[in-house]
């Protein structure tokens, strides 16, 4: 059934005449009598009484007209959204990113996409990087964050930043005025760790373990901030990353003597689908990262 058609319908209803109607579609009267016909033709159906010299529906065409107008209205819906959307005047924009990236990078982006674009609503899903790659092969969000290149060819990662684990103590602690620290004076060490099975956590213990060094955890949490709470209050110390840090280290809340031999980086990356078509406010939020970050390897599979 074709909208043009139905428009020719409920144009005759408003008219009243075929040659009104005509002139309101810029047609010529015997087109508007043709899409008549073809109408009448596709639901084998009389729409207009040809005994009364005004127009007059039949009851086939009464029915159809109310579904004719509500079809058109949609088509119209249709075309407003996709107007909005472009223009920045609807839209929603999805991440999914774990604890670090949620609370020490996303906070100013978004705040920067939040001044620009007000209108777009943003979605933030925080979980285990392991989880992230997932979401993003099933395109359940726009871009994912992760500290480390995925194996999937089917996504796309572009480094933000370099990052880097640091040890953290409070400052009472004996080691938190040290110039430096080799692995060895860790080893009688009481550490708070985090929950996360991470690339990072495994080059550590790692590290520890070809050095013979014991990795002391006594202690495992889920949130970074409830690590720090503890190394404050000097039940432990940490090995974190140091953009998660930064505002303690510049407080004096904590301090982070460098270890010698301990250098473990963290590429921080956004991810995301090959093969998506990104809507318009995931290409500005795009656009922001690449503002933030101009030093943004190319896109690398």
């Amino acid at each position: 059934m074709d909208l043009s058609e139905l428009e020719v319908l409920i144009s005759l209803a408003q008219e009243g005449s075929f040659s009104r109607a005509a002139e309101s579609l810029h047609r010529s009267q015997p087109a508007v009598s043709q899409a008549i016909r073809r109408l009448e033709d596709e639901v084998q159906a009389q729409l207009m009484d040809r005994t009364s010299r005004k127009v007059v529906l039949t009851g086939a065409g009464t029915i159809l007209l109310g579904y004719a107008k509500r079809m058109i209205q949609l088509r119209e819906d249709a075309k407003r959204a996709l107007d909005e959307l472009r223009s920045f005047k609807r839209g929603v924009l999805r991440l999914a990113a774990n604890e670090s990236v949620c609370n020490y990078v996303l906070p100013p982006l978004l705040k920067s996409y939040r001044h620009r674009l007000p209108a777009v609503k943003i979605e933030v899903i925080q979980c285990p990087s392991n989880g992230i790659s997932t979401m993003l092969e099933e395109q359940d969000v726009d871009f994912g964050f992760l500290s480390f290149t995925p194996v999937q060819h089917d996504l796309i990662s572009r480094l933000l930043f370099r990052d880097e684990l640091a040890l953290v103590v409070y400052p009472g602690h004996p080691l938190a005025k040290s110039k430096s620290v080799i692995l060895q004076q860790l080893g009688n060490e009481k550490f708070v760790a985090h929950l996360a099975e991470t690339p990072s956590r495994k080059r550590l213990l790692d590290l520890f373990a070809r050095e013979g060094v014991p990795l002391g955890i006594v202690m495992e949490l889920s949130s970074l901030e409830t690590i720090k709470d503890f190394v404050k209050a000097g039940d432990g110390i940490a090995i974190l990353p140091r953009m998660c840090v930064n505002r303690e280290l510049a407080a004096g809340e904590l301090c982070s003597p460098p270890v010698r031999g301990m250098a473990i980086g963290r590429d921080i990356r956004v991810v995301f689908p090959r093969s998506r078509t990104h809507s318009p406010a995931a290409v500005a939020f795009l656009t922001l990262l690449e503002r933030h970050f101009p030093t943004q390897e190319q896109a690398e599979a």
